[in-house]
């Protein structure tokens, strides 16, 4: 099975490449906080920096987790809903550990929200029900390998650690993180976990 997981090296300069890629998708919706618990579905972002759900339309409907009485789904994503039972993580909605059509996008950039300027982090996408016992729905996971083919034609994999061009390349660096890496740049070596 394919990995859940697409770890990326970015700089700011790289943010419009991917936030175009994604606000271009007519498949994908952002969902943002609109107040404590509440949370909607929108088409387009201006910003990608920190964390980030993404909801795969077409591969069916979000879940809505009730504190007492049968889980149900959210009504209409895209006009908002009242969040019962958060998760640990309440920056991000929660659905679950078996939601198959979530996605879960952490875009770490250099001197964002105090981060170092100097050290280039582990941004990416996770998608944490391609581990499940379950098959996740064919058009998501069709979704999910054509934005892997993207990532692929779009950025250079390279390594973590030694030499960028390595025999153990697992990142994929995009173009100015690519150039700032080859000048020198740090790169971290774990992802960063606010």
């Amino acid at each position: 099975m394919a990995s859940g997981w697409i770890p990326l090296y970015m700089v700011q300069e790289d943010v419009p490449l991917l936030q175009a890629r994604l606000n271009d998708d007519p498949e994908i919706a952002f969902i943002l906080r609109e107040a404590p618990d509440r949370w909607r579905a929108v088409r387009q972002v201006d910003d990608l920096r920190g964390k980030t759900m993404l909801w795969h339309v077409p591969g069916g409907q979000l879940p809505l987790l009730h504190t007492q009485g049968a889980d149900t789904f959210v009504g209409d994503p895209f006009a908002g809903w009242r969040e019962e039972r958060p998760g640990l993580d309440t920056s991000i909605p929660y659905f679950g550990p078996d939601c198959a059509v979530t996605f879960l996008l952490r875009v770490w950039v250099p001197g964002w929200q105090g981060l170092p300027e100097d050290l280039i982090d582990i941004s990416g996408l996770s998608w944490p029900a391609l581990r499940a016992t379950r098959s996740p729905p064919e058009p998501t996971h069709r979704w999910w390998n054509q934005l892997r083919k993207w990532v692929g034609q779009s950025a250079h994999r390279v390594t973590r650690y030694g030499s960028l061009n390595g025999p153990r390349a697992d990142i994929w660096a995009f173009p100015s993180a690519l150039r700032a890496l080859q000048s020198g740049k740090e790169r971290a070596d774990n992802p960063w976990r606010p």
